[in-house]
Order: C-alpha cells, then sequence, then structure tokens
C-alpha cells in the first residue's frame, strides 16, 4: 500500500488521472520525520488511515 509502483499503460491508465503515489510520498515524509504509518480496513467497510508523529 504504501510502497512506490509503475502504472502500465493501457486503455484504462489513460482515462485514470493521478499518478498513483500519493501514500507512498506521504509514508517517505512521515518516516523521514521518524512517525509511523498505518492502514485499518475491513471488507465491505470503510479503510481508516493513522499516523503518528512525534513531539519535538
Amino acid at each position: 500500500m504504501f510502497q512506490h509502483y509503475y502504472r502500465i499503460e493501457n486503455d484504462l491508465s489513460k482515462t485514470t488521472s493521478g499518478f498513483g503515489i500519493g501514500l507512498y510520498f506521504c509514508a517517505e515524509i512521515i518516516s523521514l520525520h521518524g512517525g509511523t504509518i498505518w492502514l485499518e480496513s475491513e471488507p465491505g467497510k470503510r479503510s481508516t488511515l493513522h499516523f503518528t508523529l512525534p513531539r519535538y
């Protein structure tokens, strides 16, 4: 979920906006600040994204 990936080019990807790297960048920034990021999800329900950052 938080790893960098590359989108293959096909008919569907030509009509899909975005680069698909938003969560990867979030995870990198949070990690560089000494924090953690995780996702909680249940099938058929909402997913919740959490993160923590240390206090300085």
